[in-house]
């Protein structure tokens, strides 16, 4: 039997104009109580607007959702350029939302790229672990490809492209112990993300191997930002903190902390030396130019989307999880460059 707003309504004890607004992801006129109660009967009844009811006779939109977490990262916006890219070459559009970093955020696109019909997902996740909204794209039989940020998945429907991040912060932190650095600050991006926990453990495992202690003073926790990465350098010297080398999540919190660093009159990579992460291109017009661990972003895009449109066509994955390496860029924020 097919299924009406007002069946969801009279289910959720609402008005039809109540969930017409859950339905168009309104901000407005609805509390968040209300609207995860709706959202409930949605699933439950597996109701899904019929966007193709306009003389439209095919099963496919040939349409991809992106979900990334902040798209004025240089990494996420290069990365969806990319994607979109690869996606225009095989006669795909793309639709992108962003979450914020935000889980109800997450929850919220997920629901519009539901509504909307697209043919799979590529998600860069705001957690770690699996929410009810990837799940819900089980239930309705979209593929969707983990890219950059890894959580558990089980569904058949579902594969990833990531980087070894443990692996490169391994990297990057015995680089700088090699070059004389024993008290190292880590500057990381939000811990609720896969990507962090791992960088994290990448750091800590190279401190272990080499016998040094990790001091919490030494770890700042913020966002992927330049404001973050000032603010933690800024915060450490009022603090009396001392460090001889920063070790950053991401680049456009280097930037921020070789910002910070030049502004306390500390010469780079004299005094202290800088890695960043991602080989955004603004790292290399910096001055001076930053030393980065590169992620392959085109590779991600691509490998993302075949990935994807091989779920879509129903062919079994030969691979379900694709760990790509990463690479030291030496410029001249430390003290070894090749």
């Amino acid at each position: 039997m097919k299924v009406t707003l007002d069946d969801i309504a009279r289910m959720a004890n609402v008005s039809k104009a109540t969930v017409s607004r859950v339905l168009n992801h309104s901000t407005s006129g609805v509390g968040e109580e209300t609207r995860r109660r709706v959202q409930a009967v949605i699933d439950e009844l597996e109701y899904r607007p019929n966007l193709l009811a306009r003389g439209i006779s095919i099963s496919k939109t040939k349409t991809l959702g992106v979900i990334v977490p902040d798209i004025s990262n240089p990494f996420f916006a290069t990365l969806v350029q990319q994607i979109e890219s690869y996606a225009f070459e095989k006669k795909y559009t793309v639709l992108v939302c962003t979450t914020d970093n935000l889980p109800e955020k997450e929850e919220r696109c997920i629901a519009v790229m539901i509504t909307k019909h697209v043919d799979g997902v590529i998600l860069a996740s705001a957690v770690s672990e699996q929410i009810e909204g990837h799940l819900r794209f089980q239930k309705y039989g979209i593929p969707c490809v983990m890219v950059d940020r890894k959580i558990q998945t089980q569904s058949e429907l579902s594969g990833g492209v990531y980087v070894d991040n443990e692996y490169a912060f391994f990297l990057a932190t015995e680089q700088l112990i090699q070059s004389g650095n024993h008290k190292i600050a880590f500057l990381s991006g939000p811990v609720g993300a896969a990507t962090s926990k791992e960088r994290i453990e990448g750091y800590h495992y190279a401190l272990q191997a080499h016998k040094i202690e990790a001091l919490p003073q030494l770890m700042c926790i913020g966002k992927h930002s330049i404001q973050s990465g000032y603010n933690c350098v800024m915060r450490m010297h009022q603090d009396q903190i001392p460090f001889t080398a920063v070790l950053a999540s991401s680049d456009v919190i280097a930037l921020g902390a070789v910002q910070a660093l030049k502004e306390l009159g500390i010469r780079i990579p004299e005094e202290v030396e800088v890695i960043g992460f991602d080989n955004i291109e603004f790292g290399a017009l910096l001055d001076p130019p930053l030393t980065t661990i590169e992620q392959p972003i085109a590779e991600l895009a691509r490998r993302s989307v075949a990935m994807l449109l091989e779920l879509i066509s129903n062919i079994v994955l030969k691979e379900k999880n694709i760990r790509l390496e990463p690479k030291l860029i030496y410029r001249k924020t430390t003290k070894t460059r090749y």
